[in-house]
């Protein structure tokens, strides 16, 4: 009952939304504009869920057949003062209705704290906040030349998200950042370059721009056009601790330099490249991990459709929790589900990733994805995937998965989305003295962008 009054509520929203319409504006007027988006995803897990694959025992945590209905609602404005200054500020309301791990039932399952204690704590819940600030900056633009900065709560996004991604498909968003950051821009070369902080995810705590963040930290990202369809990406990054509760009381010194190729067509042909190396210390350990990244494929126009075949194949060092170096790859500020799955069971750490691709793309209304993954834990000795997968000893093959994912962009305000994924365990140990059973994953996703520009 409770979802279907959700939902009517989404229809009048949408409904009273599509009455809005904008006003004429003169040329370098001030503006101020009304927007957001409401976002809508029914999902149905089978077998397994965010922090449990196939453990449904008593003390297990959470449902093993989840059917929730996530549910985001991001609304504000943008105030442009001036042509060269706008001011940004906008609420998130994050909910997730029928989750069987919802903060409201286990309020310490997605607690970081020591291993073994419950505090001191911060919480990265992946689904729920409640009224957070999702964005809070001022933008000048054109300060120096082709130079713009921007200070305060924001989305930092780059390239192909591998590195430097938002992580929006997560209900809650896992990387914003409070920060300063500036941009250049010019023919060839275009420049990203930031310090600050990252955003804690609570679900019933409202945080301030650089009051409570899980880490502090920067990045540099320079894309540079060698010719027409090449491009060279190097890139630096670094995390240290932040100001939130437990975090700050640890010794984080993690840096990350790397470089990415991207060609989009050559005879037809695609290809890339990444390789990123990890240095540092961490709590009395030096760090010395490295990344991987390859693809190579081959497409096809017809008519308005963009068809894709291509492989890849994504690396990341791994290590045993009590070696005396730090070996497994921490997969800097970058997005997951992208690129290792959309049931998230694994991510760029301790991985050797075997995949083969197919997309259809149409303009930039449509996009097709179909994709057969293979994962391997390089370190398997200690590594436990999703709270509770194991491998057998002397093997490291984890298993398999199938995925579908849909996007259609009807218009620029509505968008759908449909996602299938299926997990076929490998070589893993019983849990509850049985090997687990696959997992699947179904769903459905209606997000709807709004703006309404007033005139003064």
């Amino acid at each position: 009952m409770k979802i279907l009054i959700i939902f009517i509520k989404f229809v009048f929203i949408l409904f009273f939304s599509l009455q809005l319409t904008a006003f004429p504006q003169e040329k370098d007027s001030a503006k101020f504009l009304i927007d957001g988006n409401i976002r809508y995803r029914f999902e149905n897990w089978n077998g397994m869920n965010m922090l449990n694959f196939g453990d449904d025992s008593e003390n297990a945590l959470g449902s093993l057949k989840d059917n929730l209905l996530l549910q985001r609602i991001i609304f504000g404005f943008k105030y442009r003062s001036s042509k060269n200054l706008t001011f940004s500020f906008h609420i998130q309301d994050s909910r997730a209705f029928g989750w069987s791990l919802r903060n409201s039932l286990l309020p310490d399952a997605f607690k970081i704290s020591p291993t073994g204690k419950t505090n001191p704590y911060y919480k990265m819940n992946p689904n729920e906040v409640y009224f957070e600030i999702y964005d809070f900056n001022f933008l000048v633009t054109k300060l120096l030349n082709n130079i713009d900065f921007i200070i305060g709560r924001q989305k930092i996004s780059l390239s192909d998200y591998r590195i430097f991604g938002p992580g929006d498909w997560g209900n809650s968003g896992r990387w914003t950042w409070d920060a300063l950051r500036g941009s250049y821009k010019s023919d060839k070369l275009d420049l990203d370059f930031w310090i600050g902080g990252t955003r804690t995810n609570y679900p019933d705590r409202t945080t301030l721009p650089f009051t409570y963040d899980e880490y502090f930290g920067g990045g540099i990202y320079g894309t540079y056009k060698l010719i027409k369809d090449l491009t060279i990406e190097p890139y630096f990054a670094r995390k240290q601790q932040g100001n939130a509760d437990y975090v700050k009381d640890l010794s984080i010194n993690r840096n990350w330099i790397g470089v990415r190729f991207a060609h989009n067509n050559f005879l037809n042909t695609i290809a890339e490249g990444n390789y990123v190396r990890e240095f540092g210390r961490e709590n009395g350990k030096s760090i010395r991990a490295f990344g991987l990244f390859l693809k190579l494929g081959y497409q096809v126009k017809l008519m308005e459709n963009l068809f894709i075949l291509s492989l890849r194949y994504s690396y990341a060092s791994g290590g045993n929790k009590n070696d005396p170096i730090i070996q497994t790859f921490d997969p800097v500020y970058g997005a997951s589900d992208k690129y290792y799955g959309w049931m998230n069971l694994v991510k760029w750490s301790n991985l050797d990733d075997r995949e083969i691709v197919f997309e259809v793309f149409k303009q930039k209304s449509l996009w097709v994805e179909i994709k057969y993954n293979q994962f391997r834990i390089p370190s398997p000795e200690t590594a436990v995937i999703n709270g509770t997968l194991k491998l057998k000893p002397g093997s490291n093959y984890l298993g398999s998965e199938f995925d579908i994912y849909t996007k259609y962009n009807w218009k620029d305000f509505l968008q759908f989305v449909l996602a299938f994924g299926y997990f076929n365990p490998g070589d893993v140990q019983p849990i509850n003295n049985k090997i687990p059973d696959p997992a699947l994953m179904f769903s459905f996703q209606l997000l709807y962008n709004f703006s309404y520009e007033l005139r003064f």
